[in-house]
């Protein structure tokens, strides 16, 4: 039986070996990963394995030393890539604190491409080669990225004069930063984000005058003029098209994502077809495809097809700008083109397994990233899945006898009548049957007359693979889309076809738009308005989609030990593309599958998957387990305010959410136009740090959002919240209608149905055995009514002996006010009011409080300087334990209402 497997294991080995060998080698860089060996002993260990299978190279079994020695190859690659970081590359003196992050430094160095063009500014990035750092001159190496923003004509004039070149050596005086800009569970690190785009660090050139030129490098030619090419398209899709339109044409064709919009991008992203405006795979497999049909009309060989279609793509992906995920698609596009090439049996498998082996040979982390991750998923599921699906049911739509299939499949009635309505031809059968020497009635499906009669065949059948292709995709990304971006969206399937085809007609005629430009813009100007209609096109379907909640729904993921049902997702998915693989619609002996354990690993799989989308989708476990006590944890958002509280009965109030990035809205103007609002495509707090702090401690409901007053770094993110999540009621101190962040989240609470509960001094909640004393503001229902930081909503959370105390935004004023009931503002733990402003925590108030630990919500680096000083001081001398969310992150304190215990991200 053994000896048996073995043979069966060395067939299919050999059918696809790169498959196999790939496998074998992603185990060893999984491995390797938990493992914390050394390169050597994987380098031992992978040429005795190495050595074993040339020994018995003529026996079966060296089948499994082959595939060991490509697992401890894996390992091998893994280790080498991460220990051989050079010791002067930036990423590594800042890791290791030998620069410090926001530090002056001056570096010299050569860049890498011409500088990017964006809304108020552009990017440039130097490898780098020399710094000087606290007047000592050191050897560095890395990519840096730095934006220089033009804020007027006199200093875009200076850049102008300067002529920053692909190649020009330059020397720049910035401060460079590298680190993570919010510290809290669930919240992407800046680091590894920086890291998968390989940029060791990011600045601002303050200054034209900061920038001096110290010559122009020797460079390419020919690349010199792709990079010309591309900033001349930049500029005329923005001196052309309306900021929507030049912003999806620049992002989708060119990769440039500074001008898209934020009213755009977010209809993509909850639509799920952001994908679309990133150059992806999708993006590569287009434009290649589409030159390789070109270039099929000039010659029919094979190796030429392959050739110019490759130098095309490869000279594109330069032009855009070279990154990884452009590198990863355009290799895989070459060596799925090139098996085709060669005309190689079996060849989509091997070339898949090809394709796993060079990517993770080149950069074996990157098989843990979220981009490898998402781009060969959804390759492999079309591969795997989809083409081989696909190509069984032509193959029952269209068959007829013949040596190789003398009987008609053996499949299902519907089965079979569905395909033969979409894949039968029957003029191509007449002509076939006239040549044989024998003759058949086929009784074919009846809808076969009118689909051929009406033109409609060739369009189902497109539509139908382009449906099945798609929601295969969607499925095998489900639990990745959810772990990333917490989206569902079964809305996606259909919407990525209509933008596909969309945004191909706005591609093809915003072309041809600029190519008439550059002759007459008389002639330009209806392809100009054609390709302005696409988009709108583009937009309107998503959009009534996103506004009528259709297009997608958020949800939270698991974590801890229930993490590992995302792995587990995969199993029956390859379950079934194994069953897939072994399926022969035109068995004589079986119905499908051909046996009948078959069909009980279908019926299997196919539940198991079902169960799994369920637990993924429906989460019902995801919530913390109740434990009976007070939770609060003080969230990391930079220079502002976010509470979570969760109560022993699995309650949960969110305090503030944060808000405020730096980023603002600019006119933009084209020639004889009115001028446009552009708005940049900048995530807010509420979504990139609150929410995804909420969805990894597995949260679809917030039973309460309480806002202590109405400042942008308090409220903005409580809209995203509100969208984000079900919400049971919202609470205020004050309603300021007239306030812009107030409006912005009570709009948002009307259109999702959430009901408003005002709170004034003297008001008391009750959270089961838990109390809520509402200290502060005064009532006032006007709607003019302020709500400022002395107007901010001071809570005293209190479970048995302990209590906390939240103080929002007050001042001294409010503070001298709450002095006059001292018994009240005694507390456990304090929320430091206006993250450790001088203008708050005066002696008196510190004193009464009487605090054991003191938490200031303020990021590492302040703009207004806080916390200063003194404050820290005064709440260290009064006997509290202080801490801040910018240097510990989120600040967690629980107790049973007795005890109290604390701990923080950072420890």
């Amino acid at each position: 039986m053994f000896r048996e497997h073995l043979k069966n294991s060395s067939a299919n080995f050999t059918l696809y070996p790169l498959l196999w060998l790939a496998v074998c080698f992603t185990l060893g860089v999984f491995s390797a990963n938990f493992l914390f060996l050394e390169w050597r002993t994987y380098l031992f260990v992978s040429l005795i394995f190495a050595t074993l299978t040339a020994f018995f190279l003529k026996q079966n079994f060296a089948l499994i030393f082959l595939s060991l020695a490509f697992v401890a190859a894996g390992g091998l690659y893994f280790q080498i890539e991460n220990q051989a970081i050079p010791s002067n590359r930036f990423k590594k003196l800042y890791d290791e604190q030998q620069i410090k992050s926001g530090d002056a430094i001056e570096i010299e160095g050569v860049l890498q491409s011409k500088p990017e063009l964006a809304v108020g500014g552009f990017f440039i990035e130097l490898q780098t080669e020399k710094a000087i750092y606290k007047n000592s001159e050191m050897k560095v190496s890395g990519k840096i990225r730095l934006f220089a923003p033009t804020t007027s004509e006199q200093i875009a004039g200076e850049y102008e004069r300067l002529n920053l070149q692909y190649g020009s050596r330059i020397r720049v005086a910035c401060r460079l930063k590298r680190e993570d800009n919010f510290l809290n569970a669930g919240v992407s690190s800046q680091k590894d984000i920086l890291d998968q785009i390989e940029i060791d660090a990011t600045g601002i050139i303050k200054s034209p005058l900061l920038v001096e030129k110290l010559g122009d490098e020797q460079t390419f030619a020919s690349l010199a003029w792709i990079f010309d090419r591309r900033e001349n398209l930049i500029v005329s899709f923005r001196d052309n098209f309306n900021v929507s339109t030049s912003g999806v044409l620049i992002a989708s064709l060119l990769g440039d994502k500074y001008f898209l919009d934020k009213p755009t991008a977010e209809v993509f992203r909850e639509g799920g077809t952001f994908h679309v405006l990133v150059i992806s795979g999708l993006h590569i497999t287009f434009i290649g495809g589409l030159v390789l049909l070109f270039v099929r009309f000039f010659t029919k060989e094979r190796f030429w097809q392959f050739f110019i279609a490759c130098v095309f793509l490869w000279l594109y992906s330069i032009a855009v700008g070279a990154n990884v995920p452009v590198i990863r698609a355009a290799l895989m596009f070459t060596i799925l083109l090139f098996s085709q090439v060669i005309y190689r049996q079996a060849t989509l498998l091997n070339s898949l397994g090809a394709c796993a082996l060079v990517l993770l040979v080149w950069r074996p982390t990157d098989f843990f990233t979220q981009s490898f991750q998402l781009t060969f998923v959804s390759v492999a599921s079309l591969v795997v899945l989809a083409f081989p699906l696909i190509e069984k049911l032509r193959a029952i739509g269209n068959w007829s006898p013949s040596t190789e299939t003398p009987a008609p499949p053996n499949v299902p009635v519907w089965l079979k009548r569905f395909c033969e309505t979409i894949y039968w031809r029957e003029t191509v059968w007449r002509i076939e049957s006239k040549r044989n020497v024998w003759t058949a009635n086929l009784f074919k499906s009846p809808f076969i007359k009118w689909s051929e009669h009406s033109n409609l065949q060739q369009t189902l059948r497109y539509i139908f693979e382009a449906i099945l292709a798609s929601m295969i995709v969607q499925v095998c990304l489900l639990p990745l889309m959810i772990v990333y971006f917490h989206r569902v969206s079964f809305a996606g399937i259909l919407l990525n076809l209509w933008v596909g085809l969309i945004i191909a007609l706005e591609s093809f005629t915003a072309i041809f738009a600029i190519f008439l430009a550059q002759i007459n813009d008389t002639l330009a100007f209806p392809f100009i308005k054609i390709t302005e209609f696409f988009n709108w096109l583009l937009i309107s379907i998503p959009r009534v989609f996103v506004e009528n909640s259709w297009a997608s729904f958020r949800v939270p993921n698991y974590s801890g030990t229930m993490r590992s049902v995302y792995f587990l997702y995969f199993l029956p998915v390859l379950a079934l593309a194994l069953l897939l693989y072994k399926w022969n619609p035109f068995g004589f002996e079986f119905k499908i599958p051909t046996s009948k354990l078959q069909m009980q690993m279908l019926h299997a799989s196919s539940a198991t998957l079902l169960i799994l989308i369920a637990l993924i989708v429906f989460h019902p476990f995801s919530a913390p387990v109740l434990n009976g006590r007070l939770h609060v944890d003080f969230l990391d958002v930079g220079q502002g305010d976010s509470a979570l509280i969760t109560f022993p009965n699995g309650e949960t109030m969110l305090v503030d959410g944060g808000g405020k990035i730096d980023y603002k809205a600019q006119w933009t103007k084209r020639e004889d136009e009115e001028p446009e609002l552009f708005e940049p495509d900048k995530q807010n707090i509420g979504e990139s740090v609150v929410s995804r702090v909420l969805w990894e401690k597995g949260y679809d409901k917030i039973d309460y959002v309480l806002a202590t007053h109405a400042d942008a770094d308090h409220i903005q993110g409580l809209a995203d919240v509100a969208k984000n999540f079900r919400v049971r009621a919202a609470m205020f101190g004050r309603t300021p209608y007239n306030n812009e962040e107030f409006a912005a989240v009570y709009q948002v609470l009307q259109n999702r149905n959430v009901p408003i509960v005002k709170l004034s001094r003297g008001d008391a909640l009750s959270f089961d055995n838990v109390k809520i004393e509402v200290l502060f503001p005064e009532k006032d229902d006007l709607p003019e009514a302020i709500s400022n930081n002395n107007n901010s909503v001071v809570l005293r959370v209190i479970y048995g002996a302990r209590k906390i105390l939240l103080t929002g935004d007050i001042e001294k004023e409010t503070e001298g006010k709450l002095l006059s009931a001292p018994e009240f503002i005694q507390t456990d733990v304090i929320k430091v009011s206006h993250h450790g402003s001088r203008t708050s925590s005066i002696q008196e108030f510190v004193n009464a409080a009487h605090a054991k630990l003191a938490v200031i919500s303020v990021g590492r680096e302040s703009p207004f300087s806080h916390p200063h000083a003194e404050v820290v001081e005064r709440w260290r001398n009064s006997g509290a334990k202080v801490l801040t969310t910018g240097e510990r992150g989120t600040v967690s304190v629980s107790t049973d209402g007795r005890d109290l215990q604390m701990k923080t991200f950072l420890r």
